[in-house]
């Protein structure tokens, strides 16, 4: 039994074929680390339209400040004179007014469904009534968007680590 060597050329195209192998895979893998880098980074999806800062002093005499994000989605974007409205508005006294209203609206007292109760196990009563404050303080012009899933309208809000205008109704 005796075995045949390799001729030169085929010896030759082996390292070529890995190579071009090893390089294939190396950009496979670069395209995806770079697409994952930018679609984590931007979130793409989700866009920032307006940031409301909020500050109060309360009877305690302490400041407490908070900021809120308000995003909408690519699919249903917020109208950029909507956008522009409500980041040009001067909120400096919005929080103070928030949370003078807060003091005299208690969670408790509200009694729609539409408004997060207090007793949500979800919530605690500061986080309803800051709830209520904002809802009653922060309003935004009203608008929809055509889609292909018909007219539409998206608007979450988070509110930024740090911010402490809840703890000052407890």
């Amino acid at each position: 039994m005796t075995q045949s060597l390799p001729s030169p050329v085929e010896q030759a195209r082996r390292p070529r074929r890995l190579w071009w192998l090893i390089a294939a895979i190396a950009s496979v893998i670069a395209v995806a680390v770079i697409a994952a880098v930018v679609i984590i980074g931007q979130r793409p999806w989700l866009a920032t339209n307006v940031t409301i800062p909020l500050s109060y002093v309360g009877d305690d005499g302490k400041t407490y400040s908070c900021t809120y994000d308000y995003r909408t989605s690519d699919r249903a974007p917020m109208p950029s004179a909507v956008a522009d409205n409500m980041n040009a508005r001067d909120w400096s006294q919005t929080g103070q007014l928030m949370y003078e209203w807060a003091k005299t609206h208690p969670a408790e007292s509200w009694t729609t469904q539409d408004e997060l109760p207090a007793d949500d196990p979800q919530s605690t009563r500061a986080d309803a009534t800051w709830a209520l404050a904002m809802d009653e303080y922060i309003e935004f012009p009203a608008w929809t968007v055509d889609t292909a899933q018909g007219t539409e309208y998206e608007l979450w809000w988070e509110v930024r680590d740090g911010s402490t205008c809840i703890d000052g109704l407890r």
